[in-house]
């Protein structure tokens, strides 16, 4: 009986979050024909690939014990400079030099973590604070325009084969992260930080070296995922992406990523999103305020986190049980 138990509870983790993107899609086609429309399923998986392109690189940082609460600051950033260098030295440059950038702060985060001691959560809260600011200084506190380039725009209105650019991208960094974790050394010692920091540096695991690479994949995630946002608006400012971090940070604990680290599910997080998407869709379908829509994906934070500590009090249950 335990391990038909146990067989469940495993199956239940593994495809829970996919069972209740079913549910969740079936509700809304019921609620609003609209739902089910060819141009607003597009939307839909437009929409959650920008949040699974920065909550790919989110689940590496909190698989190792660790969160980035700077990546809505560094998307914004990131856009703004990618928005002024495509005149000067046409899209690719800007695109790569966004991306560059993005990298930059995020490695920054880490180095304030690993160097400077300070706890990932105060330091990409600073960081997130000084990049706005630097935001708002580079713009003159001014929303940028990019228009005549449509090889920028490609970026959120692209398809191929039909499938929209960014779900594209969101599915190549999936796979490639995907293979990393499982099958590269690097993979490894990120899942061996956050089971055990100081267990993993007493095995020789350069620590502080694969936090640096953490946060530099997350910021060139957040940063991609801003320019994403960018091109679907035209417009950059630091007013863009706020609260990016909320929803990074959703979708990964959604998706099955353990706060506590050692785990990654990045194909739970690519799940998580299309829920996050999904809700805030139908939301705005049923013409629910946008100002709901935060509430909702904060209250559904706080559920899972809750499920997540009562599955933790009941392993150790079992545990003491067992002894």
């Amino acid at each position: 009986m335990a391990g038909i138990r146990r067989f469940f509870s495993k199956l239940w983790r593994s495809y829970s979050v996919a069972v209740i993107v079913l549910v969740l899609g079936a509700v809304l086609a019921l609620l609003t024909p609209r739902f089910l429309m060819v141009g607003n399923l597009m939307n839909v998986f437009t929409n959650a690939a920008v949040i699974a392109i920065v909550g790919l690189g989110m689940t590496l940082a909190i698989a190792s014990g660790n969160f980035d609460l700077s990546v809505g600051a560094n998307a914004a950033f990131s856009a703004c400079i990618a928005f002024s260098l495509v005149p000067l030295f046409g899209v690719p440059v800007g695109i790569i030099a966004g991306v560059i950038v993005g990298a930059i702060i995020g490695l920054g985060n880490g180095l304030i973590i690993t160097e400077l001691r300070v706890p990932a959560f105060i330091a990409t809260l600073a960081v997130a604070s000084i990049v706005r600011g630097a935001t708002l200084l580079f713009t003159d506190g001014r929303d940028l325009y990019l228009q005549g380039y449509p090889g920028y725009k490609v970026l959120s209105g692209g398809h191929i084969l039909g499938i929209p650019m960014p779900v594209i991208l969101a599915l190549v960094i999936a796979a490639l992260l995907g293979w990393v974790v499982k099958y590269t050394r690097f993979g490894r010692y990120i899942l061996a930080v956050g089971s055990n920091v100081n267990t993993a540096r007493r095995s020789g695991v350069p620590v502080n070296k694969v936090i640096w690479g953490i946060f530099a994949i997350v910021g060139s995630c957040a940063a991609l995922s801003g320019q994403i946002y960018s091109a679907q608006v035209v417009t950059a400012s630091a007013r863009i992406a706020v609260g990016l971090e909320l929803s990074a940070i959703a979708v990964v604990v959604v998706g099955g990523t353990a706060l506590t680290g050692g785990r990654a599910s990045l194909i739970g997080t690519l799940l998580g999103s299309l829920l996050v998407a999904m809700i805030n869709n139908g939301l705005n379908l049923l013409n629910v305020p946008v100002l709901y829509q935060q509430v909702t994906i904060g209250l559904l934070l706080l559920i899972t986190l809750a499920l997540g500590v009562e599955r933790k009090y009941q392993i150790v249950a079992l545990l003491r049980r067992a002894e």
